[in-house]
């Protein structure tokens, strides 16, 4: 469940399904587009009993999951459990940030792609 802040900011990209690491970038670059200050990361945690390793943004207090590292069609969500994220593992990344217009473009190239 998203909280209010997370769902108003991402509200035009919730229903795309991206791979986890476009999901970073994009909200990387919204969050930066508007001048919020975020953290792209990649931890370990636990997901239905079962560990994987995910992209993760950290902005403010919000921890916004953005995948399997390994996934290629991801929704955005929010960890609403923080106690599943191992704070061991977490490596802080330095993802492209891209423009606006390359994030449209990003999401024109997938809308594309999932309708042939």
């Amino acid at each position: 469940m998203l909280s209010e802040s997370v769902a108003s900011i991402f509200s035009p990209y919730l229903q795309l399904n991206l791979s986890a690491f476009d999901n970073l970038k994009l909200v990387v670059a919204v969050l930066t587009d508007k001048a919020e200050e975020c953290h792209a990361l990649e931890a370990e945690m636990t997901v239905e009993g079962k560990a994987q390793t995910a992209y993760l943004v950290r902005w403010h207090k919000h921890f916004i999951y953005c995948g399997r590292t390994n996934s290629y069609g991801n929704k955005i969500d929010e960890v609403a459990d923080l106690d599943a994220i191992n704070p061991e593992s977490i490596e802080v990344l330095q993802p492209p940030v891209l423009s606006m217009q390359q994030v449209e473009f990003m999401c024109m190239e997938n809308a594309h792609f999932d309708h042939i």
